[in-house]
């Protein structure tokens, strides 16, 4: 090769190029970062942004910053000055393992040496991906779904996610608006076989984002017989399971099986973090007299585990661990949250029912505004029918709403960002201080009622 031609080269390979050509989830992110440039406060800034758009919790902060602030955040033994295991510290496994078999009621302990932490959901879901499938093949994943899924599937290992649809209008069979079947997934994989597309696996949510569903225990089992039947992996995200706030709500986890009851354990993952309900604000949190650095608490909100049933897809995943690992002291702090029994057994009674006091106030005034929604008894969301709010049944015009709820200073996330194919849904957050989602509401009836005057109807 001449030295011109050299010169000529690409400067970035064409993973870089395909990774950075794509965009994910726009509708989500612009939104989080306008409220981020003018972020509502009552005494500061009063005519700030609403975030009620990106999935935060604010409701435990303070029990978590006292708890921290107890905490010894630095007691460093010899095993955090060396390098350590890829996979999670043992220490900190172990107790992950203990805490997930009670509070995810196992019949039989989880197993340490089945588990893999790392930096974040989406890491761990980046690297089943890559682990499980080859550029081009594809997840099946019902829509809607929570759109920043496609970025962690994709984006490195190339997978593809191919689209369940599921519809507010329930078919002949089905019980309830969006109920996932397995007619619908068999209808799914064939029209994914006639397209000459290899599915290598199903992607649930459960408990569901943004629907906020919690699979019923025969429904999860006739999904997980599906999968045995194809031969398909099933990757179960359950990030959301501390959330299950609905009184008497059951969660049907992939934990509550024994390994024998699992249809096909080899083709079986299950991923969980901490981030949706530990969340701390980093820079108000002290310890002995000092703030802690920010980036040293961050991880907090950045940790996550696979637990894989299949030794040679662990084999794989322990490999691409040392990408995605963090720091041993952030590891230390997390083992022993999971080991206060008297500190969790207080925060999760409070925090199940700051959720209902929150859901409450956003779905009181959705019924007083006669906007429909699902009632769901998980998560940290509503998904909300605002179409009759819409000017015409296209993405431009939910775009339009979009705008006008974020001239009115709100922000609450469009269908699109969930790549719905029923244009007008809205994901609305409840997760917050009780007083700002009482503010937040006001805006969006504000805006109702704005557009209903405008058609010359009485609100």
């Amino acid at each position: 090769m001449m030295a011109n031609e050299r010169a000529e080269s690409p400067v970035m390979s064409v993973r870089a190029s395909i990774a950075t050509g794509k965009t994910y989830c726009t509708h989500l992110a612009t939104g989080m970062a306008q409220c981020g440039q003018d972020p509502y406060d009552a005494v500061k800034n009063p005519q700030g942004y609403i975030n009620m758009g990106t999935s935060e919790n604010y409701l435990m902060q303070n029990e978590i910053m006292a708890k921290l602030s107890d905490l010894k955040l630095v007691e460093y033994d010899h095993t955090m000055l060396i390098y350590n295991d890829a996979t999670g510290h043992p220490a900190l496994r172990a107790a992950i393992a203990e805490f997930l078999t009670e509070r995810g009621n196992a019949p039989q302990p989880l197993d340490s040496n089945k588990i893999i932490v790392m930096n974040g959901i989406t890491s761990c879901i980046d690297a089943l991906a890559f682990s499980i499938g080859d550029p081009q093949d594809a997840f099946l994943c019902p829509t809607p779904y929570y759109g920043f899924i496609l970025r962690d599937v994709s984006m490195r290992s190339q997978m593809q996610l191919f689209h369940v649809h599921l519809s507010s209008k329930p078919r002949p069979g089905e019980s309830e608006p969006f109920q996932l079947t397995v007619e619908r997934l068999e209808e799914a994989l064939q029209q994914a076989k006639d397209q000459r597309i290899n599915i290598r696996g199903l992607f649930l949510m459960n408990p569901h984002n943004p629907l906020g569903d919690v699979y019923k225990p025969k429904q999860l089992h006739d999904i997980l017989l599906f999968c045995k039947r194809h031969h398909l992996h099933v990757v179960l995200d359950e990030i959301y399971l501390m959330s299950i706030f609905g009184e008497g709500a059951e969660h049907s986890s992939i934990l509550r099986y024994k390994t024998e009851d699992i249809p096909d354990p080899k083709r079986t993952h299950f991923t969980w973090g901490f981030s949706k309900f530990l969340v701390v604000n980093c820079s108000e949190v002290k310890t002995q007299g000092i703030i802690v650095d920010l980036i040293l608490l961050c991880p907090i909100m950045r940790a996550a585990m696979i637990y894989t049933w299949n030794p040679s897809i662990y084999k794989a995943l322990a490999e691409l661990a040392v990408f995605h690992m963090f720091t041993a002291s952030i590891q230390h702090q997390l083992k022993c949250l999971l080991q206060d029994q008297d500190f969790l057994n207080s925060y999760f009674l409070t925090y199940h029912q700051r959720l209902r006091e929150s859901h409450k106030i956003v779905t009181d005034k959705l019924k007083k505004l006669e906007i429909p929604y699902l009632h769901r008894p998980a998560g940290l969301y509503v998904w909300t029918d605002f179409s009759k709010y819409l000017t015409s049944t296209t993405v431009e015009a939910e775009q339009e709403l979009s705008e006008k709820l974020s001239e009115n200073k709100i922000f609450i996330a469009p269908s699109a960002g969930f790549y719905s194919t029923e244009i007008g849904w809205f994901r609305i957050i409840f997760s917050r201080e009780r007083d700002v989602v009482r503010v937040g509401m006001e805006r969006i009836a504000k805006v109702c009622q704005e557009i209903q005057k405008s058609q010359g109807h009485a609100i």
